[in-house]
């Protein structure tokens, strides 16, 4: 669907990128004739939409963690999808393990919002215990503290070698997150919206939700911008070569 076509079904919620929200946009859009109901089934999926770097600056705030570092270790751990899951079974943005996520009051680690604040209070706690020692912290977060403690400094495993290189590497960038949403249209609410909406459709559904054109459209809009903003985010952070093909389709 070209970005003329779409924004001609609803003007308020074409962009994605220094534009409105898509929660803003359906909020604000009286021509979408949704009853109440329906509305509320896309509340929580639509109410944390924002950028990541704005999560990213609060963070750096709140836990007194420079921002330059957080941002680097959501590039050096996921590429900043809110939905990476490592092989190991880290978790998100800041690819936090489920106990540790746990530990750190996470209760949705695909939550971006979540995962980012939870990863700063993280890499805060580390660099307090190793008096400020960033390559020490961030061999901490990727090998474990008992790693470090136990060999005395960074870990004599490549992996972790490559990734404190990495990170610090990356500080060095100007790391722009702006343009990249997020919230609820990237989370398990998103996904609870879209499972009530399939009730919707196979006649299953008990809240007697009305479903006009209009809420179609939207819901291709709100479609339209989840994938748009994972492939500009796949091309912003991932491998040139293999993005090519991505980037044709935009």
């Amino acid at each position: 669907m070209e970005s003329n076509q779409t924004a001609g079904l609803n003007p308020h919620l074409y962009g994605i990128y220094g534009q409105s929200g898509i929660h803003t946009a359906y909020e604000n859009n009286s021509d979408v004739s949704a009853g109440a109901s329906f509305r509320d089934t896309f509340q929580n999926a639509l109410k944390t939409t924002e950028s990541m770097e704005s999560i990213f600056a609060e963070a750096s705030e709140r836990y007194g963690v420079a921002l330059n570092l957080l941002k680097a270790i959501g590039k050096a751990e996921s590429g900043f999808n809110p939905q990476a899951v490592s092989s190991a079974g880290a978790q998100g943005v800041m690819q936090l393990m489920p106990s540790t996520a746990r530990s750190l009051g996470v209760e949705d680690s695909f939550d971006a919002r979540s995962n980012i604040m939870g990863g700063a209070k993280y890499i805060a706690g580390l660099l307090e215990r190793y008096q400020g020692n960033t390559a020490l912290a961030l061999s901490a977060y990727n090998a474990g503290s008992g790693n470090v403690d136990k060999y005395g400094g960074i870990p004599p495993f490549k992996e972790t070698q490559n990734y404190v290189q990495k990170v610090l590497s990356y500080m060095g960038e100007d790391i722009d997150l702006n343009g990249v949403l997020t919230g609820g249209a990237a989370g398990s609410a998103y996904q609870s919206a879209i499972q009530n909406l399939s009730s919707l459709a196979s006649g299953t559904g008990t809240d007697g939700l009305a479903f006009s054109q209009e809420n179609a459209q939207y819901l291709i809009e709100l479609m339209r911008l989840r994938m748009e903003n994972m492939f500009r985010t796949e091309l912003a952070w991932g491998d040139e070569e293999e993005n090519s093909a991505v980037g044709a389709l935009l």
